[in-house]
C-alpha cells in the first residue's frame, strides 16, 4: 500500500490521475483525524446568519416568520397503532401534496391510530418538554434555527443508562460543534455546546437530535455533516438587499431641498435682493413649513414661482429596484413571492398559498415528524411496549381541503363516518349504518335494462 508521503507527492505532481489521488489523500486525512478522540472542528462561524440575516434584514425575517407561523397551525398528537394490521395502510399514503391522497391519509390514520391518554408520561413530555417552554414555544425556536442556519438541534435530559427523555431543550445551532472519534461512516461521537459563560457542555450523540438541510460540500473537515443554510447560497442577494435599503435610506435622509422658489420674470432689476431672499426664506419657514401650516393658504405680493426638484435617476433606480429585492430571497426557501405582494389578484394568491403548503410546509412537517419518531418515540415504544406514533395533523390547512365537487364525488364511494373524518368531525360510534356505503337506489346494469322495445321493432313502426 502506498504511504501517506507517496500520495502527497503524486497529488502535487502533474499526474493524469491527480483527482483520484486527491480524493484518496482527503480520505486518509479524514480517516486519521477521526481516530483521535475528542477532536473538535471549530470551522463554522454561523452567528452571522442570525445577527446579519434574521435579526437585521426585514426580508429574511418576514420569509422565515411566514414559514414558521404556517407550520405552527398543525398540532402534534401522540397516537398508538391499533392491532388491526389491515388499517395500517395509512403508512402507504403518507401525507401527500395531492388533495385526494391527503384525504385518504386522514381516513386511514383514523382507522389505524388511537389517541393516547393524556396522563401518559410521553404525552406530558410533549405538552411540557421543559419547565420553561411549551411544545409550541420550543419547536418554534427550533424551526427558526433550521430555516435560518440550515440545521437545528434538540437535546434530551435522561436518567443514567437510559435514552428516555425526561426533558427536551433547544440548542442554538451556531453554538454546537461536533466531536469526532467514531468510524468513517459514523464519525460523530458527541456534540459540544458552548454555554457562553466560559464553559462547554459535552453531549452524547445519541441524546442530540439534529435536523439539517442537505450539504453537498464533502471535505476532510466534515462539512457534509452540517446543514447548509439557504443564506449561504444567497449571501450576495442578502448583501444586495442590505445595500439597496441603506442606499434608499441615505437618499431619503440626504435628499435636500424639495423645490426652488424663484422670480417668474427675466428682468434682473426685478429679482430679489439678498436681504429679500433671506426674508423670503424666513417667511417660508414660518408660514409654509411644519404640520401647523397644513392646508393653509399663503399670499405673496411678489411675482415668484415654485419649481419641484426630483430625485436623481440613480436614486429612482434604487427605489424601483427595492420592489423586486425580495424575489430571489423568497426563492431560497421556495416561498412564492406573491405572498408578500400588497395587491395580488385572488387567483394568484390562492395558487401561491397552495404552492406554499404543498412545496414547503408539508415536506418539512414530514421530515421533522419522521426524525422525531426515530429519536424521541422509539425509547418510549421499547419501554412501554406500545406502538406510539407522533403525527402532525395537517388536515387543518384549508389549502389541502377538497372542494365541493370533489367531496360530492367521494360521498358516493365513502361511508358517512369517512366523510365526517374528511370534514373534521368525530365518527358516529355504535352505528353500523354510519360505516356503510350508501348508493343511489333504482340503478341496474345496462345489459339488464329493458323498456320492452327493441331497435328493430322501433324502426318497423
Amino acid at each position: 500500500m502506498a504511504s501517506f508521503g507517496q500520495y502527497v507527492n503524486k497529488a502535487l505532481g502533474f499526474n493524469p490521475q491527480k483527482r483520484e489521488y486527491e480524493n484518496q489523500l482527503n480520505a486518509i486525512l479524514y480517516g486519521n483525524l477521526i481516530n483521535f478522540k475528542d477532536v473538535v472542528f471549530y470551522n463554522y462561524c454561523r452567528e452571522d446568519f442570525i445577527l446579519k440575516g434574521y435579526k437585521s434584514n426585514a426580508e429574511v425575517y418576514s420569509i422565515v416568520k411566514k414559514i414558521v407561523d404556517k407550520l405552527s397551525f398543525a398540532p402534534l398528537y401522540l397516537y398508538e397503532e391499533k392491532e388491526d394490521k389491515k388499517s395500517l395502510r395509512y403508512k402507504s399514503c403518507k401525507k401527500s401534496v395531492d388533495k385526494v391522497e391527503h384525504a385518504k391519509y386522514n381516513i386511514y390514520r383514523t382507522k389505524a391510530l388511537d389517541f393516547v391518554n393524556d396522563n401518559n408520561d410521553f404525552s406530558k413530555l410533549i405538552e411540557q418538554p421543559n419547565e420553561h417552554q411549551s411544545w409550541n414555544e420550543l419547536i418554534e425556536l427550533f424551526r427558526i434555527f433550521y430555516f435560518v442556519q440550515g440545521e437545528a438541534f434538540l437535546y434530551r435530559e435522561t436518567a443514567d443508562d437510559s435514552d428516555i427523555a425526561l426533558s427536551i431543550h433547544v440548542c442554538p445551532a451556531n453554538l454546537m460543534e461536533p466531536v469526532f472519534g467514531g468510524t468513517i461512516n459514523d464519525p460523530i461521537t458527541g456534540w459540544k455546546l458552548n454555554l457562553l459563560n466560559g464553559q462547554i457542555r459535552k453531549l452524547d450523540a445519541k441524546d442530540v437530535f439534529q435536523l439539517k438541510m442537505a450539504n453537498p460540500e464533502f471535505d476532510s473537515m466534515g462539512s457534509q455533516l452540517r446543514g447548509m443554510s439557504p443564506l449561504q447560497a444567497g449571501q450576495k442577494y442578502l448583501q444586495l438587499d442590505d445595500t439597496a435599503v441603506k442606499a434608499w435610506l441615505n437618499s431619503t435622509v440626504n435628499e435636500g431641498a424639495k423645490g426652488l422658489i424663484s422670480p417668474n420674470h427675466a428682468d434682473p432689476k426685478l429679482w430679489l435682493t439678498p436681504n429679500q431672499v433671506d426674508n423670503l426664506q424666513n417667511s417660508i419657514e414660518e408660514k409654509i413649513h411644519g404640520a401647523e401650516n397644513k392646508n393653509k393658504i399663503v399670499a405673496s405680493a411678489m411675482p415668484i414661482q415654485y419649481t419641484a426638484i426630483g430625485l436623481s435617476p440613480q436614486a429612482l433606480a434604487i427605489v424601483d429596484g427595492l420592489k423586486y429585492s425580495n424575489v430571489k430571497l423568497c426563492d431560497l426557501w421556495g416561498v412564492p413571492p406573491v405572498l408578500f405582494d400588497p395587491n395580488p389578484t385572488y387567483q394568484n394568491m390562492k395558487e401561491a398559498k397552495e404552492r406554499f403548503v404543498n412545496e414547503v410546509i408539508i415536506p418539512y412537517l414530514n421530515k421533522e415528524e419522521e426524525g422525531l419518531n426515530r429519536w424521541l418515540t422509539e425509547p418510549f415504544k421499547r419501554a412501554d411496549m406500545k406502538n406510539y406514533v407522533l403525527d402532525y395533523d395537517t388536515s387543518v390547512y384549508d389549502e389541502l381541503k377538497l372542494d365541493l365537487e370533489e367531496r360530492r364525488a367521494l360521498s358516493e364511494i365513502l361511508s358517512i363516518n369517512e366523510m365526517r373524518v374528511l370534514e373534521g368531525w368525530e365518527e358516529i360510534e355504535d352505528s353500523d349504518a354510519a360505516n356503510q356505503v350508501f348508493i343511489a337506489s333504482g340503478k341496474v346494469p345496462l345489459n339488464e335494462f329493458d323498456m320492452g322495445l327493441t331497435l328493430n321493432d322501433d324502426l318497423n313502426k
